[in-house]
């Protein structure tokens, strides 16, 4: 039975509101905040922060993860941990915005992203779930333009609005956003046994899709976390405020984002999802050059359009080829493990760049930033050939359609 596209928009809707946080945070605000508070010394205390951050995000998705797939077996619904892992993360958002001390800041930062994974973990079982396996690129494709969507608007908020305004806007967006998906990804979907050629173990395909994608995540947030203070060091202040350049570049990113998505979609019945990856991280790879060698607003406009197709279709395809290897019997628990993919680099991408600026001592923010997205390219080129490993042909999902069990 097929599904209204209407009903697929709406179980993807979810991410919309959780990605308008991460954007907004991780983007500009928590770089912003940080400099409020420690001023010059902020780019050194930002790997502490995104650390600690990474590893409080760990630890909750795997517990609810855990907590996850034994509501299902026990035939519970996931609502819970849902509205658990959203009430967090509110009262979190809004301590993170208005607190004056470095402490709150951190222990707001650690609460903000404990919530956010509790209620990660469950969403990202409940899609494939919800959707038949020939119409899971369609879900990832989804996912990817309400992830580029969530990004921007959360990067228009960062950019433009005041401390107390964006302390209403976020939780009103991931509130608004469970609402509308509530219904859909909180109902009870039973345990199934696997199909044939369904993975039930670790292979060499989980590895290459683990590898790969980490590789291809590390790089991603080397240019989230750098890009700040990229343009804060490139002269661009005489055009406008710094956090206004950077949310405008990362609106612009994520616009993209949704037209890469689009096309990989579209051309989903021409090319496997090995290949879309691919071509996505290769044009990732093309802006990130542009950054590491040059500055200026033509370079940071062309290449935030050009990173944002290439990231974009990358999205497109990288969620569906997770849900074609996460064991079907754990799917809440396999995609945590699968996501730390995500959450590692969080921590691994800051650290990398600060040890290596310790070793090589680059004076100011312009050379710190070129120094990221050097190492950020490098990373992409890694991803890439470790992408080229993954089974193709008949071992890829192709685009059918929106079904519903």
């Amino acid at each position: 039975m097929r599904a209204p596209l209407s009903e697929a928009a709406r179980l993807a809707f979810f991410w919309f509101g959780i990605q308008a946080v991460w954007g907004a945070i991780l983007g500009v605000l928590l770089q912003v905040r940080l400099v409020a508070i420690f001023g010059e010394a902020a780019a050194g205390r930002y790997a502490f922060f995104a650390a600690a951050g990474a590893v409080a995000a760990i630890l909750a998705q795997l517990l609810s993860a855990a907590l996850s797939d034994r509501a299902v077996a026990a035939e519970r619904t996931r609502a819970p941990l849902y509205i658990l892992g959203v009430a967090l993360a509110v009262a979190a958002i809004v301590t993170f915005l208005l607190g004056e001390s470095a402490a709150t800041l951190l222990v707001a930062y650690l609460g903000l992203q404990i919530g956010m994974n509790v209620a990660i973990a469950p969403y990202q079982a409940a899609v494939p779930e919800y959707l038949e396996r020939d119409a899971q690129r369609a879900g990832s494709a989804w996912l990817a333009a309400m992830q580029s969507l969530g990004n921007a608007v959360g990067a228009v908020i960062a950019a433009t609005a005041g401390a107390a305004l964006t302390a209403a806007l976020l939780p009103l967006l991931l509130l608004g956003s469970l609402v509308v998906a509530f219904r859909s990804i909180a109902r009870v979907v039973e345990r199934r046994l696997p199909r044939r050629g369904e993975a039930t173990s670790i292979t060499r395909a989980h590895v290459n899709l683990f590898g790969s994608r980490a590789m291809i995540f590390l790089a991603f947030y080397t240019m989230l976390g750098y890009l700040y203070f990229w343009v804060l060091g490139s002269g661009l202040g005489n055009i406008a405020e710094p956090r206004a350049i950077a949310g405008g570049a990362i609106v612009v990113f994520t616009l993209a984002g949704i037209a890469g998505a689009s096309i990989a979609a579209r051309a989903g019945g021409d090319f496997d999802l090995r290949a879309s990856a691919i071509a996505g991280v290769a044009a990732f790879a093309l802006a990130t050059a542009l950054f590491a060698s040059s500055r200026g607003i033509i370079v940071l406009s062309f290449a935030s359009v050009i990173g944002g197709i290439g990231w974009g279709a990358f999205l497109s395809a990288d969620w569906a080829l997770g849900a074609r290897y996460v064991p079907p019997s754990a799917r809440a628990l396999g995609f945590a493990f699968w996501n730390l993919a995500v959450v590692l680099p969080q921590f691994f991408a800051p650290s990398l760049v600060g040890a290596l600026a310790a070793i090589l001592g680059p004076r100011g923010p312009w050379a710190t930033s070129r120094l990221a997205f050097g190492i950020a390219f490098f990373e992409l080129i890694v991803g890439m050939l470790w992408l080229a490993r993954l089974p193709r042909g008949e071992e890829a999902m192709e685009l059918r359609g929106v079904g519903r069990r």
